[in-house]
């Protein structure tokens, strides 16, 4: 086995940045995967509202705050309680989810928007 003095150092200055590499992508995942998860959970809240309209239609607005605030204490989301709004619009009522979360990349911080609706009509 022919090895040269300087073909020794290669490989580990690749290996150290492969795990430079890893490590980032792993940090940026442990932030990510709790706010994938919040807004599935959101989708979740949304989606039950709209069974519960679908089950007995909701005719004035307390009752469409009644059912979302229930819909929020199931999945454990009261503390987004304000970033709900309900709009009422030709006899049916849009109802939105708006909410603003940071992702830190290290160099940068970068703001995620989100924002989902359902219409119950």
């Amino acid at each position: 086995m022919d090895v040269r003095k300087g073909d020794r150092g290669g490989s580990i200055i690749g290996l150290l940045v492969t795990l430079a590499l890893i490590g980032y992508g792993v940090y940026v995942g442990f932030q990510y995967v709790p706010q994938y998860i919040e807004s599935a959970t959101v989708d979740t809240v949304l989606h039950g509202l709209l069974d519960t309209h679908r089950k007995e239609p909701m005719t004035d607005i307390r009752t469409v705050q009644a059912a979302l605030d229930k819909q929020l204490y199931i999945n454990d989301m009261g503390d987004m309680k304000n970033h709900f709004s309900i709009v009422p619009m030709n006899g049916n009522y849009i109802v939105t989810a708006r909410y603003e979360r940071d992702l830190d990349l290290l160099f940068t911080t970068k703001r995620l928007a989100h924002e989902k609706s359902v219409t119950l009509d």
